[in-house]
């Protein structure tokens, strides 16, 4: 197994190895590996879907989405990230991501991590970009650092509450009802998490799932809260990835956000299986 550097930002590159076939010391040297990098791509991988959840479980229990209707039928844990139509229907979350995020930040227990497995990619567009909210949290002017100290934000699953971000044409017919129903209740989390195995500190706030920061009036809230994310994605945080067929992206859902680049042509497939892997509170 070999690790290089994958952008002087962030990120790794672990080749020379099989995901369907990894034995405890190489797990051991890949979870090291994501503490340090935060994103971590494999490439050239050939994996079943129960070898995708067999390697995903090693690094803890796997959730399950709360988009039903956008799972594997056999396989729970595996969410389908597809532009493919079965009956005149996506058979997978179609425009998952388009806003920057962590993923499960609206859960009491938010993700640990995901795992994204490429099995079809478009020739134009489908990109995914990454930031590094470990950068994000470490360039606040001082003055930021100790305005945040002890805040927390409210995040939420349901966009119709978030006015930061717009509601896509497709999910307004009956969005509203449907968001209502499959939202879990929102959840507090501090504005800086420390990661528990690094003890390193993460802005965690995100335009999609963040709807206002616990403290003062709402609008100094809102504002204090526009500040954090246009200071947290800056380009100098991100990392920008083009898919291969074969490629597996495993990230740090505690320190960084992401974003589905989309732009894919009428009638260019995108297919991919996601696990995640389930986390803890928040501190």
């Amino acid at each position: 197994m070999k690790i290089s550097q994958l952008t002087e930002a962030f990120g790794a590159v672990v080749s020379g190895v099989d995901l369907g076939n990894v034995d405890p010391e190489g797990v051991e040297e890949i979870r090291e590996a994501f503490h340090k990098h935060q994103v971590l791509l494999f490439r050239d991988q050939e994996i079943s879907m129960e070898q995708h959840i067999v390697f995903s479980k090693n690094f803890g229990p796997l959730e399950v989405h709360i988009s039903k209707d956008s799972l594997h039928k056999d396989h729970e844990e595996i969410l389908l990230v597809s532009n493919v139509k079965e009956n005149g229907k996506y058979i997978g979350v179609e425009n998952a991501g388009d806003s920057w995020h962590s993923d499960l930040s609206y859960m009491p227990e938010p993700s640990l991590g995901s795992l994204l497995y490429a099995l079809e990619v478009s020739e134009v567009g489908g990109d995914t970009e990454w930031l590094n909210m470990y950068a994000a949290y470490d360039t606040l002017p001082q003055k930021t650092k100790e305005r945040i100290e002890g805040l927390k934000a409210r995040h939420s699953f349901n966009r119709y509450k978030n006015k930061r971000i717009g509601v896509p044409d497709q999910r307004k017919v009956g969005g509203k009802e449907r968001y209502a129903k499959i939202s879990p209740p929102d959840v507090f989390h501090p504005v800086a998490r420390t990661h528990p195995e690094t003890g390193r500190k993460a802005l965690y706030v995100s335009p999609r799932f963040t709807l206002g920061i616990l403290d003062g009036s709402d609008d100094e809230a809102q504002d204090l809260l526009d500040e954090l994310i246009e200071h947290a994605t800056q380009r100098d945080f991100v990392y920008h990835h083009s898919w291969k067929v074969g490629d597996l992206i495993m990230w740090d859902n505690r320190n960084t956000l992401h974003l589905a680049c989309r732009g894919i042509p009428e009638g260019q497939i995108r297919h991919m299986h996601r696990t995640t892997i389930s986390g803890d509170v928040p501190f």
